[in-house]
């Protein structure tokens, strides 16, 4: 659609007809028409049937949905002209990981109710926990840049900044990481160049703790400091893997930043055919890799965040197998000689 000058504006429906014949139908969309001049003539609806892809006009348009006169019944979603900025509505979603210390993915967006199953289903089959909370009341501007801060000084947040885009296969998210949080926190999700907040949430302890990290209630409370106590004195496995992928992250920055142009470019090429498995809830496998869509353009900084958000503790070594294929040798020994 995007080379018919569209973009996606609403969630894709296979929709069937039973019985009968229907006069008129309403397709949801996520777009703020307020600041739409002529909303009729940008938006549209996508047909889809064996014949191919046509691109219908609407009737009609709410704040809400599209009005779609005597339709034919297929795969349908409602699109919009691309060409200028809009604000859409957008759902934030909170997943906490398995990790040892506390692990948030936090992704920003657009209202697509088929997306926010994907991604729940995705990440459950990780065994993460799925957090509700409210999402963005006001609408925001699609390819924005937005920042996510907590209110806990040990807090780090990765990336920096996040462009909301609609991506249906990958959407990209913040990664929140807090070592050993005994409190509750707020978040907030802010527009990076006025750094307004569009968007706030408490999240609290009871929500963020693990299922057997809550049991034994004030006794546990007490046994937690005895064990906080022992761990600092005597690294687990799982604490000394948090440790080295936070120390991980600045080795590799070090190591990608020192490549050229040409190499780096190259670099980006090979890590589009680098893919971890991970286990799934049935005992299966899923394979993770990164997009060309999130390499293309990506700097060191963003290659070092995608890496470790998508091969965590195999991010060091997909590096150096790509470090023999431009090959930079040098930089190979150095990575070897300092790695965790």
């Amino acid at each position: 659609m995007e080379s018919r000058g569209y973009r996606p504006a609403g969630p894709l429906l296979d929709i069937s007809l039973i019985t009968g014949r229907m006069t008129e139908v309403f397709l949801p969309h996520w777009i703020c028409v307020d600041d739409v001049r002529k909303p009729l003539e940008q938006f549209a609806v996508l047909h889809m049937d064996d014949c191919g892809d046509a691109v219908e006009k609407v009737s009609e348009v709410s704040p809400s949905h599209v009005k779609l006169a005597e339709p034919v019944f297929s795969p349908r979603a409602v699109l919009m002209r691309a060409g200028f900025p809009v604000k859409v509505y957008c759902n934030m979603l909170l997943y906490r990981t398995n990790t040892a210390f506390l692990t948030l993915h936090v992704y920003l967006i657009p209202r697509d109710p088929a997306l926010q199953q994907e991604m729940d289903q995705r990440e459950t089959s990780y065994g993460y926990k799925v957090i509700r909370k409210p999402d963005p009341d006001m609408p925001l501007k699609m390819f924005d840049d937005f920042v996510l801060t907590a209110d806990l000084e040990s807090a780090e947040v990765c990336p920096e900044r996040l462009k909301l885009r609609y991506n249906p296969t990958r959407p990209n998210f913040f990664e929140v990481y807090i070592k050993n949080p005994e409190t509750d926190f707020q978040m907030k999700l802010l527009q990076a160049k006025q750094l307004n907040p569009v968007w706030t949430c408490a999240l609290r302890k009871d929500e963020y703790q693990k299922t057997e990290e809550r049991k034994g209630g004030a006794t546990g409370v007490a046994y937690s400091h005895q064990v906080k106590h022992y761990v600092e004195e005597h690294p687990s496995p799982l604490t000394q893997t948090a440790a080295s992928l936070r120390s991980d992250r600045e080795k590799l920055l070090e190591v990608i930043g020192d490549l050229k142009q040409q190499d780096l470019k190259r670099f980006r090429f090979f890590l589009r055919d680098v893919e971890v498995f991970v286990c799934r809830a049935d005992g299966g496998a899923a394979p993770l890799r990164i997009t060309a869509g999130q390499l293309q353009n990506a700097d060191a900084v963003d290659l070092v965040d995608l890496m470790l958000q998508t091969f965590s503790q195999q991010a060091v070594e997909k590096t150096k197998e790509i470090l023999r294929k431009i090959p930079r040798n040098d930089l190979l020994e150095a990575l070897s000689g300092g790695s965790s």
